[in-house]
């Protein structure tokens, strides 16, 4: 590395972030060689996988992992390469016929455990051992997710995850399935793009459109281990009010109309008859209760009828979600019944753009199969109307990675509302300094 000086670039007492974080080709590589080596990464969810001799490749930076199911309740991930001339093994996703990975190179073949099974004119090898088998690799499932760690020695899956395990537990994530797969590259390293959705203190600027249905000031921000985490308050919960960014005052905005557009405007996070529930509510008015406390008794009555799990909720968590990031690269709202999960990470090597993985996840009903879903790829995310909300935060990426590369002074971030991005570059520097 030419003349790199990671002093200069590591967490200030006074939280002054460095712009080379996010532009400089060698944080990018540090980053690489001592987190990205060494953290759990979702590889895919479990449905991806679901029959023996179904594969998933997962890339990080220029490492390619295969991940396999080799039987009905075993998972395995290798490094995707062929133990002959490096080959790599397989490609995207799909299923290994005959139980067996064959190299399409020079026709070695593996069984789904790894082991080496077939070369063509073994004679003329050099003597083999006997258990010669693919490079393993660690891996582990929780939350229907199937995690990957490059770093023998890393900590257990659930000790790394906690305490997101205990907190997430009544969302059962494990028995959502993808309703949609869309998957996009951005012109922004993948911490802007993980900053856009770790902060509600952007919406103010970016989604001003949304102000009149969301309170974006009533956001508790907390780490969470490694991790971390943003909701309402407890209080903001029960209330329905616009932002009070607007000043207006009670009786100067229609409670109905918030909560109705707090739906639509958050159409992937529910169900198309939540609409037909708000119109009901609204048609007959109530004295005794709440038209929030309607609705969310009325949501707990929808969700339980489509077998969703709400009996470990509150009534006022059925309207408010777990905003949650799990470090290094995951992030994403989640709903009793739905979730709406980003995976971000590196494109190859270059620190100047990022792969955006999104999983829409909802609840099957009881009376159908689920469909695979297959991912949609988008190599130019404005190939894709991607809605008015996101399509705002992904303009934003390009002019933000624009900006960091200007010899200005350090970012000076919010050490309330955006605690959540001090806090992971804080555990960023725990990797690349530590042990």
């Amino acid at each position: 590395m030419r003349d790199f000086d990671l002093d200069s670039l590591l967490m200030r007492d006074d939280d002054v972030v460095a712009r080379a974080r996010y532009t400089s080709a060698e944080f990018a590589a540090l980053e690489f060689e001592r987190l990205w080596a060494r953290v759990w990464q979702v590889a895919c969810r479990e449905e991806e996988i679901s029959e023996v001799g179904d594969f998933c490749e997962y890339l990080i930076g220029d490492q390619s992992i295969l991940v396999v199911r080799s039987a009905p309740d075993v998972v395995r991930a290798y490094h995707n390469t062929c133990l002959h001339r490096g080959t790599r093994l397989a490609e995207g996703d799909g299923h290994f016929d005959d139980e067996c990975i064959r190299c399409r190179y020079h026709a070695w073949r593996y069984d789904l455990g790894g082991k080496l099974i077939d070369v063509v004119d073994p004679e003329e090898f050099a003597p083999m051992p006997e258990e010669v088998c693919l490079g393993q690799v660690r891996v582990d499932r929780w939350g229907g997710f199937v995690w990957v760690c490059l770093d023998p020695a890393a900590l257990p899956l659930l000790e790394y995850l906690e305490p997101l395990p205990a907190l997430l537990a009544p969302y059962h994530l494990d028995r959502m399935r993808i309703r949609a797969y869309l998957s996009t590259i951005l012109p922004a390293n993948w911490k802007v793009v993980v900053d856009a959705f770790n902060e509600g203190y952007h919406v103010q600027g970016t989604h001003p459109q949304i102000l009149p249905w969301t309170d974006d000031v009533s956001l508790d921000y907390e780490p969470l281990g490694i991790h971390s985490h943003y909701g309402r308050l407890t209080n903001a919960r029960r209330t329905l009010r616009p932002s009070p960014r607007l000043g207006l005052a009670d009786g100067e905005y229609d409670e109905g109309e918030i909560l109705a557009k707090f739906v639509e405007g958050l159409g992937g996070l529910f169900y198309d008859d939540e609409r037909s529930l708000i119109d009901e509510i609204r048609s007959t008015p109530s004295s005794d209760e709440t038209l929030l406390s309607r609705y969310q008794k009325g949501r707990r009555q929808l969700l339980a009828t489509r077998g969703v799990a709400v009996d470990g909720f509150a009534d006022d968590q059925l309207t408010s979600a777990d905003d949650v990031f799990f470090f290094p690269n995951m992030v994403g709202p989640i709903y009793p019944g739905t979730a709406i999960v980003f995976r971000v990470r590196p494109n190859g090597l270059d620190p100047d753009s990022s792969i955006k993985d999104t999983w829409f996840l909802e609840w099957p009903r009881q009376d159908t199969v689920p469909k695979r879903a297959r991912r949609r790829f988008y190599p130019d995310w404005t190939e894709r109307d991607w809605g008015l909300i996101t399509n705002q935060d992904y303009s934003n990426m390009e002019h933000v990675q624009i900006g960091m590369k200007s010899r200005g002074p350090g970012l000076r971030l919010n050490r309330r509302q955006e605690s959540n991005i001090l806090h992971m570059h804080r555990m960023i520097d725990r990797y690349l300094t530590g042990p």
